[in-house]
């Protein structure tokens, strides 16, 4: 169970996770939402049953994900695709031949089609880990083979939205592609951008990110193009963050901060960078921290200004958050 916020998740979008055996599909969601280190994720055991992880962060983050052992096919039942917002099928890069693992996608996939046509599908080329193993072209080269064999025949039977991804447990490139899949599911998403829109705009910042504390997915950004290198900056304060309050933090009631952390709105931190840049880190929320880019002298003349304009965009959140609490209408 990775969830913290009250309230239930009974109805909670769904991402769907399949690949052949040992493909790095249960590795994947115990780095990503249970914050297990890639060496350990080395020792997990083949799955067997379909293991479900429960994302309930806040009134936002409320999503489930099913990891499907890697033998596991559903013949003709449409069922499982209920209320599904994303499937995600893994393929693993090191592999001698992707035949199998293509031929299972494009059923997946065809059979989602069927049940959901508004279902989108994402395709992790999974475990390309360091330039010892694939270049960068190497690399591209592979994640175009791989969606070209998974779509090519699909566009004639199926309207079927295919997005690839290169990853690795090693790096950030399984959690940018995660934070891509999870803004699939979430309604708020668009809203969200529009407010970061605005944020940045207002306040003269670089780049903004709400991030998702505990997995570090960042579940929306401003409308501007993500760099890598300044996800990779921001996602790497939160760490910070977390573990200089693991050394240092003890509450009024004894407990550590880093175990608290997660759960207040107040956290704060600050980051100068060689650049000329800061990093300013502000939770917002309970388990949801925006993280900034700024440019030094913009900071130092307009720091009250960049702090109103925050405190405005919690508010916005709070009512984003409000609405989606509203009862449909008739």
């Amino acid at each position: 169970m990775a969830g913290v916020a009250e309230g239930s998740a009974a109805d909670a979008p769904k991402v769907l996770v399949w690949g052949p055996p040992r493909a790095g599909k249960t590795s994947i969601l115990k780095v990503v939402f249970q914050k297990m280190s890639p060496c350990e994720a080395l020792f997990i055991e083949t799955t067997k049953n379909v293991e479900v992880t429960s994302v309930n962060r806040n009134a936002l983050v409320r999503f489930k994900v099913l990891d499907f052992p890697g033998n596991s096919m559903f013949g003709e039942d449409l069922n499982v695709f209920k209320n599904v917002g994303v499937v995600v099928f893994v393929v693993d890069a090191q592999e001698d031949s992707f035949t199998g693992a293509v031929s299972m996608a494009k059923k997946i996939i065809l059979l989602a089609c069927r049940a959901n046509a508004k279902i989108s599908f994402d395709v992790l080329v999974h475990k390309l880990d360091g330039d010892h193993f694939f270049n960068e072209d190497q690399k591209c080269q592979i994640q175009r083979d791989i969606h070209s064999k998974i779509t090519e025949e699909l566009e004639e039977k199926v309207n079927a939205k295919v997005t690839s991804h290169c990853t690795s447990i090693y790096d950030h490139t399984v959690f940018k592609a995660f934070s891509k899949i999870v803004q699939k599911i979430l309604p708020e998403v668009p809203t969200l951008e529009t407010s970061l829109d605005y944020l940045i705009s207002n306040s003269r910042m670089e780049k903004a990110y709400l991030f998702d504390i505990i997995s570090k997915v960042y579940i929306a950004s401003d409308p501007q193009p993500v760099d890598i290198q300044s996800y990779e900056l921001c996602s790497d304060m939160i760490d910070v963050v977390i573990d200089v309050s693991c050394i240092y933090g003890i509450t009024e009631d004894g407990n550590s901060i880093a175990s608290t952390i997660e759960q207040d709105c107040q956290s704060r931190c600050i980051i100068h960078l060689h650049n000329g840049t800061l990093l300013y880190l502000n939770q917002v929320d309970r388990c949801l921290a925006l993280v900034c880019i700024i440019r030094d002298e913009v900071f130092e003349h307009q720091q009250y200004l960049l702090d109103y304009n925050i405190k405005i965009f919690q508010e916005a959140l709070e009512e984003i958050k409000a609405a989606r609490d509203l009862p449909d209408g008739p």
